[in-house]
């Protein structure tokens, strides 16, 4: 596992640890765009790393994480949509299993 996971599994360590010490519905909104903004920065710092899928994965994530802070999705349904998204990382097209070989990369002077 690359360093970077273990920097965005810390990010996301942390944001969840904030959301317990906070008992507003909306700041744990604020906190979870704040951590996709780190997200975004750590993953930005690598260039080997398909940034448009990985910030596609964490937005969804973030989407469905703020709809179960805010009531408007049950918890129980948030954890099977995230299933679903981690189903369609691990076997969707160009993660794991999707098998387009190696992604371009991004700046011309990485080889």
């Amino acid at each position: 596992m690359n360093t970077v996971w273990w920097y965005i599994l810390a990010a996301i360590i942390v944001g969840s640890l904030l959301k317990y010490l906070v008992l507003n519905p909306w700041a744990w909104v604020a906190i979870d765009i704040a951590l996709f903004a780190v997200v975004y920065i750590i993953l930005r710092r690598y260039p080997w790393v398909d940034l448009k899928r990985s910030v596609t994965f964490f937005g969804c994530l973030t989407i469905v994480n703020i709809f179960v802070d805010l009531g408007i999705v049950d918890g129980f349904i948030g954890n099977i949509a995230l299933l679903i998204l981690l189903a369609w990382m691990m076997f969707g097209q160009g993660w794991g299993g999707g098998g387009r070989g190696r992604p371009r990369p991004r700046h011309p002077w990485h080889k």
